[in-house]
């Protein structure tokens, strides 16, 4: 099979990615199983109250990430939050809601509200 780009993709299809690769004269049905170790962690910084990098959980939402980081601060302003994700060698900034997901190695930044 050779080398196999995985950046980027989830189990399931690393997963399909390498039961294609398999499929053909020799194996008829392969049986593959991809297990994630470690994540990547992602990064919160601006209105929580310990910044910093933490460990990505699957199923994790802004929210959830907050309240690892020690909550949010009285200043934070929770409807100003931001992600910067990259995808494919690019990168991306976006407004998102304390109920999203975020994936591995993102950077949220909890914006500051005006009084």
């Amino acid at each position: 099979m050779g080398e196999i780009k995985l950046v980027g993709l989830t189990a399931d299809e690393v997963e399909r990615l390498i039961y294609d690769g398999l499929l053909g004269d020799y194996l008829v049905n392969p049986s593959v199983s991809v297990s994630i170790i470690e994540y990547r962690p992602f990064f919160i910084d601006g209105e929580v109250k310990r910044p910093g990098g933490y460990p990505y959980q699957p199923g994790l939402s802004v929210n959830k990430a907050a309240a690892l980081a020690g909550g949010y601060t009285e200043r934070a302003a929770r409807d100003k939050i931001t992600i910067v994700r990259e995808k494919d060698g690019r990168t991306f900034e976006f407004t998102v809601t304390v109920s999203d997901m975020i994936q591995p190695g993102d950077i949220i930044t909890i914006n500051q509200r005006f009084f």
